[in-house]
């Protein structure tokens, strides 16, 4: 055939190659990374849903009905949030032939539970009945928490104490690398064991019961409230440190902004007034550190007590809330550097030492007198 008289359809038309062994081999390849990549994520996530781990810790309330079946129960537990894997959660509760040992009720369960912890308490019965609400006030000091949880049947006290110790919580909570570990300070967490009302298990372990108190305080100190500090030149530290004597120093938060000023101007008048002279940190050093400690530490003492120490003292003497957190970072503006309380809770204060002595003789009228001091 004359290749000139050739149709153009003809020349175009080329036989169709087979994929080579080569293409075949990148392709079994790339599928077989594919389907690893896809089980490792799946085995991560599995494993991580399997002990509740990386979760956030929230409660959850669920109603298991009569007559569920445990295929409905493990779908109410996903949709609801408890699980985020319904077919590891099935398989594992399988091998443990648990499932048709659930109960109907109301569970107050969390996101951070592992499964064996779901499992048994859909095995228990109304798991809500295991819970207790304890409502922590303003002001209370660690101890006091403690020994509260420990009162309802949340955790011990010791065990609260050896977990804050040893735990590693600066990889879970970005401002704890703001906290100091000075060698001086009593308890490192004073002051973040956020004050409010929380639900918790009967016999909850230190770490979740830690969770619920550190997660509160993250979420309450805003961006704008960083800002702040750092427009007052105050690290998060000494904010909480300085909100801790606000709150203890105020009966109410009507005195916090004006109780703060007292502060702040002592402290941009450091000169004049190196030392705070509160006397709740004396309170704080005689009723929750002397009683509790082996031996005699008097530099720790000292480093409370703002009638010894410069400045701030080294730690908080209590957890404050949130108004006097707020009171800290926005003091009022005022030209006061001393103020007391009379026995009736009346404040007042002073611009000069001479006008606090005469509020001094006044307030002594009714008894028992506390507040700032003058310079020794």
């Amino acid at each position: 055939m004359d290749r000139n008289n050739q149709n153009p359809q003809d020349r175009r038309r080329r036989p169709s190659r087979k994929p080579s062994k080569v293409s075949r081999r990148l392709l079994t390849i790339a599928a077989v990374v594919g389907v690893s990549i896809f089980l490792a994520v799946f085995a991560l996530q599995s494993f991580s849903d399997l002990f509740g781990l990386n979760q956030k810790d929230q409660q959850i309330e669920i109603t298991v009905e009569s007559g569920m079946s445990s295929r409905q129960i493990i779908n109410l537990l996903k949709d609801e949030g408890v699980i985020s894997q319904k077919l590891t959660f099935q398989l594992y509760a399988g091998l443990r032939n648990s499932t048709s040992k659930f109960k109907p009720g109301v569970y107050l369960l969390n996101s951070n539970m592992s499964y064996d912890e779901i499992i048994v308490a859909l095995q228990t019965g109304n798991e809500k009945q295991n819970t207790v609400r304890i409502t922590f006030p303003e002001g209370m000091t660690l101890r006091e928490i403690a020994n509260l949880l420990e009162e309802k049947g949340v955790c011990k006290a010791q065990d609260l104490y050896n977990y804050l110790e040893t735990a590693n919580l600066e990889e879970k909570y970005d401002f704890v690398e703001k906290i100091p570990k000075e060698e001086h300070r009593f308890r490192r967490f004073e002051g973040y064991f956020f004050p409010d009302t929380y639900d918790f298990f009967l016999g909850e372990s230190p770490e979740r019961v830690t969770a619920r108190f550190l997660d509160n305080f993250e979420s309450k100190i805003t961006d704008e409230m960083y800002a702040q500090m750092k427009n007052q030149n105050l690290t998060l530290d000494e904010t909480i440190t300085l909100a801790s004597m606000i709150q203890e120093e105020s009966s109410g938060h009507e005195e916090m902004g004006r109780v703060s000023s007292v502060f702040h101007n002592r402290l941009d008048n450091s000169v004049t007034y190196p030392r705070l002279q509160s006397d709740v940190t004396i309170f704080y050093v005689n009723r929750d550190i002397k009683p509790f400690l082996q031996v005699n530490d008097q530099e720790m003492y000292d480093a409370y007590n703002t009638y010894k120490c410069t400045g701030l003292p080294v730690g908080p003497v209590c957890n404050p809330g949130i108004d006097a957190i707020k009171a800290a970072l926005y003091p009022e503006d005022t030209d006061y550097y001393f103020f007391l309380t009379d026995a009736n809770g009346k404040f007042y204060y002073a611009k000069t030492a001479d006008q606090h002595y005469q509020n001094e003789r006044i307030a002594a009228q009714t008894g028992e007198v506390h507040g700032t001091d003058t310079q020794d």
